[in-house]
């Protein structure tokens, strides 16, 4: 679960920032979707990477916001597999915000020849593109895996409960074993 909402907070963070690193106008979508035009536009720009006429800039913008994505994604994950995992989610979710984006500006996708081509293009892009997030999602995974170690109080050397009635456990129980009553944690 929590991959899957590091990669919509990653969309929907990274498609505001290629909207403005670019400065790409937002299409008009019809009413309710307006509202949700930068995230379907941004999901649109960024599929778009490897496709369409690259400048040196243009390519250096496209590669901050991906990073910027797997900045994103790093904290959500742990380091390795799970992190894979996070931008395929990545991945997935941008191909669908894509899609969506191009159903609303073009009604006649669903009847097009080759409709069932052209989505499975649009997913393996995404998913393709996605792989651009790892660079900056495995370390930053690795750095809070290791942030979140540091914090975590050290293990005790010896855990003993002496209950009233002289009974010794080599533990933290709630009750005697010996004569029930209630044991609390500030007897140790």
């Amino acid at each position: 679960m929590r991959n899957f909402l590091g990669g919509l907070v990653a969309i929907v963070i990274g498609s505001f920032a290629v909207m403005q690193l670019i400065g790409l106008e937002q299409p008009i979508y019809p009413e309710p979707y307006n509202l949700i035009g930068f995230l379907l536009a941004g999901s649109s720009a960024l599929q778009s990477t490897l496709f369409g006429p690259l400048t040196g800039l243009l390519i250096v913008q496209y590669i901050v916001a991906w990073f910027l994505i797997g900045f994103i994604i790093g904290p959500f994950s742990k380091p390795g597999w799970n992190t894979v995992r996070s931008a395929i989610w990545t991945g997935l979710l941008l191909g669908s915000f894509a899609l969506v984006s191009l159903l609303l500006l073009d009604s006649e996708f669903w009847s097009s020849v080759n409709r069932n081509l052209d989505l499975l293009s649009q997913f393996v892009t995404s998913l393709v593109l996605s792989v651009l997030t790892l660079p900056t999602a495995l370390p930053t995974a690795m750095l809070f895996e290791r942030i979140g170690k540091q914090a975590e109080p050290p293990i005790p050397t010896q855990i003993e409960t002496i209950c009233e009635c002289g009974a010794v456990f080599k533990s933290n129980p709630m009750l005697c074993s010996e004569c029930g009553r209630e044991l609390n944690s500030s007897n140790n």
